[in-house]
């Protein structure tokens, strides 16, 4: 006999899998730092924009490479010419031409000048990615912190009701008076509020992250928790070599690569120019044409007088020049000050969550004690709500030590240009 008892398990495992994916498809997983650094960087207009500034300045390398190398070019024509009553007569000729640079001073100066733009596109790409990526873990930062203030928020909206009741007890006993009661109702209906305030934001970032991502804003985001912070060196001379490294001054060294490639291709202007050119035909009235010719040669020029036209281009390419020579000390004081100032942020933070971590646990103790004491009778109710607002103080004083903290790490990261 066959057995059919089995038979209505896959319907039972195609419903279960049916709804797991609608529930999945509500509450996706929540995302890791470094899958939403891939998902930025590969959507993120900004990302895209500065990537293909860099696709677009390497061509430009392959193009005045290009001018180095001999050039071959085909060429056809024909031509019909006719009088009346005479019959018309036709013409054809097709052939090929080669030249090749011999001496241009302005070819290799123009390669110089796009291998330099290409840097300059690729450390403002780096300056982008480093600048997004602090977004993100800013975004990221404040997310964990509103969920976690979200819950906080419920554990405050509990333990107020939890005082509403005690206090509503002590006062229809008589012995505690009314505007206790009222205060207590306010503080619990005031918390009601504070959570539909802490969901609105907790939103606001979601579709905040989300713009990072190139998603759509209604999409539903959840962030999984950032490794922690790692404790400052003493000082920051390790990092003197890193910090040549940044972008900006990349960036910088660029440019004034490229006006030094600017001032050579002005400066080749007053030197003469020498090329060879190539060329073999045919021509004649019948097709195909048996008329043959070539021709090779060599052609060598040198300007003689220009009005003043080379002199003023030299000029402004060596002040050019200066300013990029400017801007670069210039770039190079801020790095190293924004550097400084990112450093020291840092360990500020890093130091200060020593402070509120011994100061949450000095509130949750005050709390605990005051809560007994009022209980027995021992204090007063004002007594107990000033204690009871200063832990409430100190859990959300800690929430914003550990966003600060994450934010003054990246901070630092950012203006290592990492």
């Amino acid at each position: 006999m066959r057995n059919t008892a089995i038979r209505p398990l896959p319907a039972f495992i195609f419903v279960i899998l049916t709804f797991s994916s609608a529930a999945f498809a509500q509450n996706p997983p929540p995302l890791s730092f470094d899958e939403a650094s891939k998902l930025m960087l590969r959507n993120n207009p900004q990302a895209l924009a500065a990537a293909r500034s860099m696709d677009a300045a390497r061509s430009r390398i392959a193009y005045n490479k290009a001018g180095l190398f001999p050039q071959v070019s085909a060429n056809a024509a024909y031509n019909r010419l006719g009088s009346e009553p005479a019959p018309s007569e036709e013409s054809y000729s097709y052939g090929f031409s080669a030249a090749q640079p011999l001496f241009s001073p302005a070819l290799p100066a123009a390669v110089r000048s796009a291998k330099a733009a290409y840097r300059k596109t690729a450390a403002d790409y780096d300056r982008i990615r480093s600048n997004l990526l602090l977004d993100l873990k800013t975004v990221f930062s404040d997310l964990i912190k509103a969920r976690e203030i979200l819950k906080l928020s419920e554990e405050t909206i509990k333990r107020r009701a939890e005082n509403v009741e005690i206090i509503r007890i002590k006062y229809e006993a008589g012995r505690e008076n009314k505007a206790a009661l009222l205060e207590t109702q306010s503080a619990h209906t005031t918390a009601k509020w504070q959570r539909e305030d802490y969901k609105k934001n907790l939103r606001l970032l979601e579709r905040r992250l989300n713009r990072l991502l190139a998603r759509s804003p209604a999409e539903k985001t959840g962030v999984e928790d950032l490794a922690e912070s790692p404790a400052p060196p003493e000082d920051f001379d390790s990092f003197s070599k890193t910090l040549e490294l940044h972008p900006s001054l990349r960036s910088a060294r660029a440019s004034l690569d490229s006006a030094r490639a600017a001032v050579d291709r002005s400066v080749s202007g007053f030197l003469p120019e020498a090329s060879a050119n190539g060329k073999y035909s045919w021509s004649g009235s019948d097709w195909p044409d048996k008329a043959k010719s070539w021709s090779a040669g060599a052609s060598l020029s040198l300007p003689l007088f220009t009005s003043g036209k080379l002199s003023s281009d030299l000029t402004s390419s060596k002040a050019d020049k200066a300013r990029a020579e400017a801007s670069l000390k210039d770039n190079r004081d801020e790095v190293f000050l924004n550097f400084e100032d990112a450093f020291f942020a840092w360990r500020q933070a890093w130091s200060y969550m020593d402070v509120v971590k011994i100061s949450l646990e000095a509130a949750n103790a005050r709390s605990w004690m005051l809560r007994k004491q009022y209980l027995s009778g021992q204090a007063s109710y004002f007594e107990w709500r000033n204690v009871e607002d200063q832990l409430i103080s100190a859990e959300n004083q800690l929430l914003s030590a550990k966003r600060d903290l994450s934010i003054a790490h990246a901070a630092f990261i950012n203006s290592l240009g990492e």
